[in-house]
């Protein structure tokens, strides 16, 4: 008798055990929504959501940078329009036959230009290239064109343009370079300064018969500027466009990782609810069992 009930109370302690266990993992999932505390919960499980874990933090930090790089995109088709109403400024300018202001609407679309040519993004000079430290143009007037020896030493800008990932996996130039914009009007501004100071000028008054031949002539390389600035600023639409479709599948992306993990991770809180309140009743009986029968004696009937 002494040996049976011995193992009876070893059995209800086991009961007990188990409900109280049963009572802490149920409460666990309770108060945190989680099937486990930690990976060695989910058994099988745990390398899938280390891998879910590990693309949704790539799709997020994809997502984080394209949105400063579809910033700064649209920066720069602001700075190319810039450019190109500029361009188109000038040509208007040179289509004159009254030359008194003209020398006066060329140096302010020089300035509207080059203010261009130098946008900053967060405090970058988006056509520095590599190099965003420094204005990539520095010349501030048509008389430092006309006065530099060389005009690529104006322009201070990097050999190579910026990049950047347009998709989680691909990277391609996303910026333009000053030199590359600017450097064929800017030879244009110099030989109209140079003209204006030489035998056929200046600009004043009439225009002259060889003054307009001149002028017919830079008229054609300005349309060459302006459609140079207009394949720019369609390379930029286009990256803008690719970037856009990237953001979009790679949010689509971002929001199915995240439903998968919460799948696998988070309890089901009904479920989780049912557990406890069995667990808690489990509890209070195998408790009163395993007080019964550790009272048990053989005293009353050897009375």
């Amino acid at each position: 008798m002494r040996i049976s009930t011995q193992a009876a109370s070893q059995s209800a302690l086991m009961d007990l055990m188990r409900a109280q266990r049963e009572l802490y993992e149920s409460g666990q999932q309770v108060s945190t929504g989680l099937k486990a505390p930690d990976l060695k919960g989910y058994g099988n499980e745990a390398e899938t959501i280390l891998f879910a874990r590990g693309a949704l933090a790539r799709s997020d930090n994809f997502v984080d940078a394209s949105k400063r790089l579809a910033s700064r995109l649209e920066v720069q088709d602001l700075a190319l329009t810039e450019m190109s109403d500029a361009v188109q400024e000038l040509r208007m300018a040179l289509t004159t036959n009254d030359g008194t202001f003209l020398m006066a609407d060329i140096e302010a679309a020089f300035g509207r230009f080059s203010s261009a040519l130098n946008t900053q993004f967060n405090g970058s000079y988006i056509f520095g290239g590599t190099r965003t430290d420094a204005e990539p143009f520095t010349g501030k007037s048509i008389s430092d064109v006309q006065g530099a020896a060389d005009i690529a030493d104006l322009f201070q800008n990097a050999e190579n343009a910026q990049t950047g990932r347009v998709e989680e996996n691909t990277t391609v130039e996303t910026g333009f370079l000053a030199s590359e914009l600017g450097t064929e009007l800017m030879e244009i501004f110099e030989r109209i300064a140079d003209f204006d100071a030489g035998p056929d000028g200046p600009f004043d008054g009439t225009v002259t018969e060889a003054q307009q031949d001149y002028l017919s002539g830079e008229i054609a390389n300005v349309i060459n500027v302006f459609e140079d600035i207009s394949v720019a600023l369609g390379a930029n639409g286009s990256l803008q466009s690719r970037l856009e479709t990237a953001q979009l599948s790679n949010a689509q992306r971002s929001d199915y990782l995240t439903e998968m993990i919460a799948g696998l991770e988070e309890a089901d809180m009904a479920e989780a609810a049912t557990r406890l309140a069995q667990a808690q009743s489990a509890v209070q009986v195998s408790a009163l069992v395993f007080s019964d029968l550790s009272q048990v004696s053989l005293l009353p009937f050897l009375r």
